[in-house]
């Protein structure tokens, strides 16, 4: 794994499991325009762990590619903490040149629209993308051909771009998402936008199961954006995000449509519970909830009529003084000015 020398002061997470590749910790994004403030994350905490794939889940507009982003240093976090492994540190307080320095050995981008140059060859794209992560000339070659065998399009690599297949164009973009992390023992994370977004059902189910046998052979871990059924069943975990807010986490082989019944949800660092906002709807949107423990079980109840107004019920009073009646949401005597506090 290459060493990386940080001239900043670095905030070391030794107290972190070896197998976390990357810590997103309590992570607030905000864009502003003139007034206007956007919310896209609010508060979120998640691991990724070292030779698992994770996916993201959830509507249009909800944060996935924001966090995304910010996973990848892209974007910065307006607030909170974001660990990579291979600097043990929080990436938010590096400078632009140590970050993309550090990203170049750590993290591969796969996107939904396959940047490849057309007049190059299969071979010659996985190769300018090593030139471009810095991968010294010697070991270029060498890299590039075993990537080729791994994915699978050793019969292709001298075919252009043009004439490959929605498949092996993306077999394309895998490896080259993954030429600087194919020695970095496990500590390396490709990043994938909707990577079967433009492809048939059958030739995503061949993408998916090179993602779990990339996964399996050299430990890379993939963090997933998804609409797709087809990818959330292969994850080891799912995140639901939904307006910003992680608003669940999922086990293996879930179904997008029977999310209710497999979420699990996570305090976070203030010891605070995310509501899924379509449960919120079912429910017709309560504001407050009766919050009781038995029989080993939480319980939360929506409440039809709110505790804070009912505490705000305006009643008469009787000026202690001169014994006037005051009248509801008064606490002045009009008669003799004495204030009144209960």
């Amino acid at each position: 794994m290459t060493t990386i020398e940080v001239e900043e002061e670095l905030d070391l997470y030794s107290d972190l499991p070896d197998d976390v590749v990357v810590s997103v910790n309590d992570c607030y994004k905000i864009y502003k325009a003139e007034e206007l403030e956007v919310v896209a994350l609010s508060g979120v905490s998640l691991q990724i762990l070292e030779g698992k794939i994770m996916a993201v889940v959830g509507p249009s507009g909800s944060g996935k590619t924001t966090l995304i982003n910010v996973i990848g240093g892209i974007t910065k976090a307006t607030v909170g903490k974001v660990y990579w492994a291979n600097l043990r540190t929080d990436i938010t307080k590096l400078s632009e040149r140590v970050l993309t320095e550090a990203r170049r050995n750590f993290i591969g981008f796969h996107f939904q629209v396959n940047n490849l140059l057309p007049h190059l060859n299969a071979w010659q794209n996985i190769e300018l993308a090593a030139r471009i992560a810095g991968v010294p000339r010697r070991d270029r070659k060498d890299r590039v051909d075993r990537l080729i065998k791994m994915v699978g399009l050793e019969e292709r690599k001298r075919n252009k771009a043009t004439t490959l297949s929605g498949g092996e164009k993306s077999r394309v973009a895998i490896a080259s998402a993954l030429v600087n992390l194919i020695d970095t023992e496990g500590k390396g994370l490709v990043l994938c936008d909707e990577p079967t977004g433009d492809l048939d059902p059958e030739t995503g189910e061949r993408i998916l199961d090179l993602f779990q046998e990339l996964n399996e052979t050299i430990g890379t871990s993939f963090f997933i954006v998804t609409h797709s059924q087809q990818v959330a069943s292969k994850a080891d975990v799912t995140v639901e995000l939904r307006d910003g807010v992680i608003s669940g986490f999922h086990q293996a082989g879930i179904d997008l449509d029977m999310l209710d019944t497999t979420r699990i949800v996570r305090l976070d660092s203030k010891h605070r519970l995310p509501m899924p906002t379509d449960l919120l709807d079912l429910a017709g949107n309560p504001r407050e909830f009766r919050l009781t423990y038995a029989d080993d079980r939480f319980i939360l109840t929506p409440q039809t009529g709110e505790v804070v107004d009912s505490m705000r019920v305006k009643k008469s009073r009787t000026c202690r003084v001169c014994g006037t009646e005051i009248p509801p949401g008064k606490f002045i005597c009009p008669n003799c000015g004495s204030q009144v506090s209960s």
